[in-house]
This record gives C-alpha cells, structure tokens and sequence, in this order.
C-alpha cells in the first residue's frame, strides 16, 4: 500500500530504507491482524530492513473471551525481535495514514 502511495503522491518517503510491513487494509485504511507474523520478522530482518510496521490492534473483551491467549501482531513482532537480537525497529500502526505519518518523519529525518 505504501508504494501505491508513493506512485500516486510522487513522495518519495522510504529514502533508500530498506523497510518491511505486514497486514490487511480495509476500505478505510485499518490495518488489520494477519498470522505469522514471527516469520515475517525474521524474513524482514534477513533481508536487511531497518523498520517493520505491524498491526496493533489491542484485544476486544469479546476477542479475549473467545482466545484468552490473543496476542496482537505488534507485541508479537516486538517479542521476536527480541529473541533474533535484532536493530530493526518494530513499529506499531492501526492505519495506513499512521504509516504515512510515520514515513513523513522518518524522511524528513534522513534528510
């Protein structure tokens, strides 16, 4: 989704970074759970990435509930980063536009 973006804005927000992301987007920009997100860390970190955005979406009474063990992406992706010893930063996002925002100050930063 970020590289539509930046096809259709002409912004140019990665600067060279090697980046990584995972989950679905909606309609209205949410972005959403997905599974193995583990694996997609370890993936990202192989191929050199310095940031990872990953879904946070925190639990809902209902969600815990039905799964007293739900962990969300983002916490998930914070803890494999730590067991791979890992400098790629884990960021947590809910939006497209957070990634965005994010992507704006980090360019901005690598000027």
């Amino acid at each position: 989704a970020l590289q539509i973006y930046t096809q259709i804005t002409h912004q140019n927000l990665r600067r060279g970074a090697v980046i990584a992301g995972t989950g679905t987007i909606d309609s209205d920009g949410n972005v959403g759970q997905i599974g193995g997100i583990d694996k997609k860390v370890v993936a990202a970190d192989a191929k050199g990435a310095k940031l990872f955005f990953a879904p946070n979406q925190p639990a809902t009474k209902k969600l815990k509930h039905y799964d007293p063990n739900y962990v969300n992406n983002y916490a998930e992706a914070v803890e494999t980063a730590k067991q791979i010893k890992t400098k790629m930063k884990i960021v947590p996002v809910k939006t497209l536009q957070d990634v965005i925002r994010y992507m704006e100050t980090y360019a901005k930063s690598a000027s």
